[in-house]
This record gives structure tokens, C-alpha cells and sequence, in this order.
């Protein structure tokens, strides 16, 4: 579940956004631009119900561009989609593509990061519940973008970057 949002959400903002070139790990010196950096979400967790538990997720997406206004435009572009779409993310398989289902993600908000470099940042925040008893459920050790080979995340990552080629 965890991957498959983390994926939902990334294909979902590329295909809003006007497919950017996606980062991932770092920001690598002298990257293309337009761009978008997904960095890895913080994550908390909580009881939910005597029957399950959720994590909850805060991720800081930013946009790059030449200059802020430039940045601000594409990012803006992906707010008033989410916005259009009632917070709903289509949730994709491991192939890839929309499986017919969403998630809600909370009110985003969104914010210029630094004026003079042309940066903004959009927080999405949305609660994963799972039930405790849910054997198919994904157990997290750890956190890593470095996942089984073709996991809905790496599917995402492969058609973002053959769309920016």
C-alpha cells in the first residue's frame, strides 16, 4: 500500500505538471530544469481503531525552474488539478496504469521556498489505515525508494523518465 500511493501520487503529480525531469534520492549539481525532487515523506504513526493502525504522511514535493514565477506556474498547475480532482489520487497497479481506485489526500498547501532561486514546495499529507491482523500488508523496517524490481514505484519512475527523454 505504501509504494503503491508513494507511486500514485508521483505519476499523478508528473502527468500535472507537465512530465518535469523527477529526482529522487538528491538534487544532483547542475540538473535540468523544469524539475521536480520527490524526497523521502515522513512518516508517523498512531492507533487508529482496536482493529487497525495508520501512518500518516507529510511530503514536501518542490518544483524547479529558471525563476520562481516560472516554478510557481507549474506547481500551482498541480494544486488547482488536486484541487479540480476533490484531493483524490487515481491509484495505479503494478503495471503502471489507473486501477479504477483513489485515495484522499488531506488540503495541500504550497508555498515559494526561496525567491531568489526559483523553488516552490507542495505538502500533500494523507492517513494509510491497515488493519493489524492484515497478513498481505506491507510490514516497514525501513524506509527505501530502492524497491522490488517491478514494483508500481519503479514502474512510475521508468515512464517518467522515458517521458522526459
Amino acid at each position: 500500500m505504501l509504494e503503491q500511493e508513494i507511486a500514485s501520487i508521483i505519476k499523478y503529480t508528473l502527468e500535472k505538471a507537465g512530465n518535469p525531469s523527477p529526482y529522487y534520492d538528491e538534487v544532483p549539481e547542475g540538473f535540468l530544469v523544469p524539475a521536480v525532487y520527490f524526497p523521502v515523506p515522513e512518516i508517523s504513526s498512531r492507533g487508529d481503531t482496536f482493529a487497525s493502525y495508520a501512518f500518516s504522511y507529510t511530503w514536501f514535493i518542490k518544483f524547479f525552474h529558471i525563476d520562481t514565477p516560472t516554478a510557481h506556474a507549474i506547481g500551482v498547475g498541480v494544486l488547482t488539478a488536486l484541487q479540480r480532482d476533490r484531493n483524490l489520487i487515481p491509484l495505479i497497479g503494478d503495471d503502471g496504469e489507473k486501477i479504477g481506485k483513489n485515495f484522499r489526500i488531506k488540503d495541500p498547501s504550497y508555498k515559494k521556498v526561496d525567491s531568489a532561486s526559483g523553488v516552490v514546495q507542495l505538502q500533500l499529507s494523507w492517513d494509510s489505515v491497515r488493519p493489524y491482523d492484515d497478513t498481505k500488508s506491507q510490514k516497514m523496517m525501513d524506509y527505501s525508494l530502492e524497491l522490488h524490481a517491478r514494483s508500481a514505484y519503479n514502474i512510475a519512475v521508468e515512464q517518467s523518465q522515458q517521458r522526459a527523454d
